[in-house]
């Protein structure tokens, strides 16, 4: 080990955050990530208008590939319990440079994924009452805001509620609608699509669950992590995956009971024909709701990576440094990525929908990007004891192919701007590391000549 790791070791120490939330705690912050009306309304009925009938079977298969990928982060939640997730598993797994990029492409993973539904909520908003998608989109930014700043315990008590309370919101959508149609269930296996429609409705139906990567960055604050966050993984990705799967269920059953046309459904004007005024309102309460809370989810997330690379010393120190209980400084300048990289896309694009497409799509490569990351840093730790690790090895191996089948087949049918942003991030992520780890040689040279 150098002397500049040996120091940062020491440091660690007195920069450890204080652990406060528990399973529950985690659980409903990470669910908030989900955005679970958000995502039927946006992802939902897409893979209804993909697969048809088979909708709701795609989602569920979605969420086991979640699922299965999940499973690597699963096993690392359980030997790795600072904060920072994804970029601590490689930054100690694997080398300091792949640590940063990890942490570097975990970053504009987060802002994008949080941001997204940001402007996702201001093109929900805009197309149904006429706001403009600005002051939606300053409103839900402002008051995620707050809530970041106030803190983690906070933070998560407020999603537990708001979460409780859109699950409870789902489920009565879910009984209306089923009641609409006389609780005559449909086939979804009665009409299959094509292969190329599956593959495509898995995965908008992935994309849903796929909000359980704000879990890992928040271990430095977890009570018992090594049982909390592990069992926490796997009841986010099951539970926002088959409520959203049930959900678009019913919606799918009123669509074609009534022989309405999915691609020209707007789900939300759907629940205001069929069910009354006082429905909507509930309903637009859970949109502005769900994007609250994935902002609030994702700016935790975003704030505890960057005050672990900065504990570690691949940021400037003052991002990890805490007052009280709380990295203040890596919270405000996660607020700004957020304000930027909202604002930025929304004056650049023509609509908040369009800004809502690329954001959310380089969000998507780069979180492809991080769990091959995580894949190789189990398979990594996992070769010291192969023979007892078999699990582990598979698990990695599995997780990886899937994941680079993905990443290969998103990147050919992805527009080339948005995969242009996506490697330029890289580009610039490695030639940052490299400058670092040069920096890093030159500082450690000079201190072993000064001890001869």
């Amino acid at each position: 080990m150098s002397n500049k790791e040996s120091r940062e070791h020491q440091q660690q120490s007195s920069k450890e955050l204080k652990r406060e939330i528990g399973f529950k705690d985690l659980v409903f912050l990470s669910l908030g990530g989900q955005s679970p009306f958000l995502s039927i309304i946006l992802y939902g009925a897409e893979a209804v208008t993909l697969a048809g009938l088979f909708g709701p079977i795609a989602i569920i298969l979605g969420t086991i590939l979640v699922l299965a990928n999940g499973m690597a982060v699963y096993e690392l939640s359980k030997r790795f319990t600072k904060a920072g997730g994804y970029y601590t598993y490689a930054f100690y797994s694997l080398t300091r440079r792949l640590g940063f990029e990890t942490g570097w492409v975990y970053l504009l993973y987060s802002v994008g994924y949080g941001a997204a539904y940001i402007l996702g909520a201001g093109y929900v908003f805009s197309t149904i009452l006429g706001i403009s998608p600005w002051i939606v989109i300053l409103a839900v930014l402002g008051v995620g805001s707050l809530l970041v700043v106030s803190g983690i315990r906070p933070s998560s008590k407020y999603a537990m509620f708001a979460s409780i309370v859109e699950i409870s919101l789902m489920t009565v959508l879910a009984i209306l609608f089923l009641k609409s149609t006389g609780f005559r269930f449909y086939n979804p296996f009665s009409k299959i699509p094509s292969a190329g429609d599956i593959a495509l409705a898995i995965l908008f139906g992935s994309s849903i669950p796929t909000g359980y990567g704000s879990i890992t960055p928040n271990s430095g604050e977890v009570k018992d992590p090594k049982k909390t966050v592990s069992r926490a993984i796997v009841t986010v990705i099951l539970l926002g995956g088959l409520l959203a799967a049930f959900d678009v269920y019913t919606i799918a059953d009123h669509i074609f009971f009534f022989g309405l046309n999915p691609s020209n459904v707007n789900i939300v004007d759907l629940i205001r024909d069929r069910f009354g005024i006082i429905t909507f309102i509930f309903v637009l309460f859970g949109a502005i709701n769900d994007s609250v809370l994935a902002t609030l989810s994702f700016m935790i997330a975003t704030s505890r990576t960057i005050f672990a690379m900065a504990s570690t010393g691949l940021l400037p120190d003052k991002l990890g440094k805490l007052q009280g209980s709380k990295p203040t400084n890596a919270v405000l300048l996660t607020i700004l990525l957020y304000a930027g990289v909202t604002l930025i896309s929304l004056l650049s694009l023509v609509t908040a929908f369009e800004a809502f497409v690329v954001v959310s799509s380089v969000a998507l490569l780069a979180n492809l990007f991080i769990h091959l990351a995580a894949d190789s840093s189990l398979f990594k730790i996992s070769l010291k004891r192969a023979n007892k690790r078999r699990v582990e090895i598979s698990l990695a191996i599995g997780g990886a192919l899937f994941t680079i089948y993905d990443l290969v087949f998103s990147i050919i049918y992805t527009s080339y701007s948005i995969v242009y942003v996506f490697f330029a991030w890289i580009i610039i992520g490695f030639l940052i590391a490299e400058v670092e780890d040069m920096a890093s040689q030159d500082v450690n040279e000079i201190e072993e000549k000064h001890h001869r």
